[in-house]
């Protein structure tokens, strides 16, 4: 017997998971000093996170992964201002990337004294507290008011938009991502939005492989042959074609955002259900989540030419 089935899976909390993962990396990229790497980590709250993750029930859901998912646009902004003050105000022609971060890094430390403290609490914007720290470390100011006001001049003053363009170019280039750049954009805002983009590509991404590798442990358990050479990377989704000594085949198409389609096929008998069984219930239980809404789209009780096809799509709740 063959069959198609859709089904929807709910991939909240491994996406939540890779979430907090790439904050984690990108900061540990940064390579700072550790006073300023664990003074960043407790800005973004990033161990109560871990530990709040680590608590969370299989019926974790997508209200629950929206706190986490905001905490990663945060901690997006906070990280972009640190790029943005370097195109603003080094010369990357002259200093590398690497070394401007660390610089950076002396500032992020920033000090405990009440005036800057309050003067960091009356910006909104990630980019003028770092003007913030660094003006503070500069000249000493006896209120908030000053230091914010000498913040906010010397933020305007430095945005020198043809050095800062060039330098937003070495900085994505430094990350791998060639980008054009014109006088007419906000330079904060595009270095935030492409930082954004590619952060959540690689967050999709890490989803994606987490439930391919699963996929080939299944696979692999119930008898296929998987190489290297039968996983293949298509842009969007990945490609996996397996088979059995038996000739037996399986194909998947495994997409970022979680969705996957299979195909089983060269089935005899009622083994193609028995396989897709077993592939369900593994599924389920490598992820602690019940494959949802489940229904049969079309099925096929000849002996010849058996095959299952199913389509697994998440959705959110």
């Amino acid at each position: 017997m063959s069959h198609l089935t859709q089904a929807q899976f709910n991939a909240a909390r491994i996406r939540a998971e890779e979430v907090i993962k790439n904050i984690c990396s990108r900061i540990e990229k940064l390579n700072l000093r550790k006073e300023a790497m664990q003074k960043m980590l407790q800005d973004l709250n990033i161990a109560q996170l871990q530990e709040e993750l680590s608590t969370v029930n299989n019926s974790f859901n997508y209200e629950a992964l929206r706190r986490f998912e905001s905490i990663g646009i945060r901690a997006n902004s906070f990280l972009s201002a640190i790029d943005s003050y370097i195109a603003y105000n080094f010369d990357l022609e002259i200093t590398d990337y690497q070394t401007a971060i660390s610089q950076m890094g002396e500032y992020l430390v920033g000090s405990s004294e009440k005036v800057v403290s309050e003067a960091l609490a009356l910006a909104d914007d990630e980019l003028l507290k770092n003007y913030i720290r660094t003006a503070s470390k500069e000249t000493t100011y006896s209120d908030s008011h000053t230091l914010f006001e000498a913040a906010k001049t010397k933020m305007q003053s430095s945005k020198l938009y043809k050095k800062a363009i060039r330098n937003t170019q070495k900085i994505f280039e430094n990350k791998g991502i060639k980008v054009e750049v014109n006088e007419n954009q906000d330079l904060s805002e595009t270095i935030e939005k492409l930082n954004q983009e590619q952060n959540t590509a690689l967050v999709n991404k890490e989803v994606r492989n987490r439930v391919l590798t699963s996929i080939i442990k299944i696979i692999k358990e119930q008898g296929f042959i998987v190489k290297r050479e039968n996983v293949e990377e298509c842009g969007d989704h990945a490609k996996i074609s397996a088979v059995k000594p038996n000739g037996e085949q399986v194909n998947f198409a495994v997409y970022l955002d979680g969705k996957f389609i299979y195909k089983f096929h060269e089935y005899e008998g009622l083994s193609c259900e028995k396989d897709i069984n077993d592939f369900e219930k593994k599924f389920e239980s490598i992820y602690g989540i019940n494959l949802e809404d489940k229904k049969i789209l079309w099925s096929n009780p000849d002996r010849i030419g058996k095959q299952g096809f199913q389509i697994i799509n998440k959705k959110e709740k």
